[in-house]
């Protein structure tokens, strides 16, 4: 991994205290006072998914996170089988349901559909929510 900014540090450590609120952090770790919006959502994008030391960096210190919470994909998995169980002895069918896709999308079941834009000078992918299926 390449050695990163002071900038750029505190940008990868503010996305996984913000849990990925890439504007916020770009703020909280850039001057972009004079920035736009959408001119910030579009550098931290930027800088979060095409500089690859950010994004490894970003990774590296989630893994960090998630092995001192405890976190795995079977206990996400084991939580969300016990919701979903609340959620049908509650008559929920819908957060049940919604338990189920959180647990199809943990395990790699359910992609969401990805759209490449370009435009010049800026690309980026947009992520949409895979509808088939749904009513």
């Amino acid at each position: 991994m390449s050695k990163l900014t002071p900038k750029q540090e505190r940008f990868a450590q503010s996305c996984v205290e913000t849990l990925g609120a890439l504007s916020l952090s770009y703020r909280d770790a850039y001057d972009a006072d004079n920035m736009s919006d959408e001119a910030v959502k579009v550098e931290a994008w930027r800088l979060a998914h095409l500089h690859a030391g950010v994004g490894a960096r970003i990774e590296q210190l989630q893994k960090a996170t998630a092995r001192r919470h405890g976190v795995t994909m079977d206990s996400i998995s084991d939580e969300l089988d016990e919701n979903r169980m609340m959620a049908l002895e509650e008559r929920a069918p819908a957060a049940a349901v919604q338990a189920t896709m959180g647990k199809a999308r943990l395990h790699g079941l359910l992609v969401d559909k990805q759209e490449l834009v370009q435009r010049p000078n800026v690309s980026f992918r947009m992520v949409m929510p895979n509808t088939k299926g749904e009513d």
